[in-house]
């Protein structure tokens, strides 16, 4: 008898979106997520959409009228979005981050798809005993997620 992996690592991450078509043209023909399936839920989901980030890593996009479980009971409201700040004071999500190899040319593909610009390409180098450095971009995406993306290479090739 094997024993189960209870931790298999992360499924999805599950995003309301303003414009459903919208969102998933950003993820798919902006930052090359694969299309994987459309449906209905009952108790709420009305449209949902499955896309593969890689390595079958999902974001699953909920259409604005929905509401998905583990979410808000009400609907959002695409006529009152919350500013950029009230966002930050209440969003317990504070970004997720896509890896790739070229943090400038991921960058300059999102501003193109139309996301907004958060922080552009920078080094990072952690301050700890055994210190990290990586290269890292922010923007936002189209529902005012906060997207990463990381290249955490280190000087010797490795990933770390």
């Amino acid at each position: 008898m094997t024993t189960p992996t209870l931790n298999q690592g992360l499924d999805h991450i599950a995003i309301r979106a303003y414009d459903l078509d919208a969102s998933a043209a950003f993820y798919t023909e902006g930052l090359g997520f694969r299309f994987v399936r459309e449906w209905t839920l009952g108790g709420g989901a009305t449209r949902v959409v499955f896309l593969d980030a890689g390595d079958d890593r999902l974001i699953e996009l909920f259409d604005a009228g929905s509401t998905p479980p583990g979410g808000s009971p009400q609907p959002l409201d695409p006529a009152h979005r919350p500013t950029d700040a009230e966002r930050g004071r209440v969003a317990a999500l504070v970004h997720f981050a896509i890896r790739t190899d070229d943090v400038p040319a991921l960058w300059d593909r999102a501003l193109a798809a139309g996301a907004r610009p958060f922080a552009g390409p920078m080094k990072i180098t952690t301050d700890a005993p055994d210190p990290m450095s990586f290269q890292a971009a922010f923007v936002y995406g189209p529902n005012d997620e906060v997207i990463e993306f990381i290249d955490r290479q280190t000087g010797d090739g490795s990933r770390r």
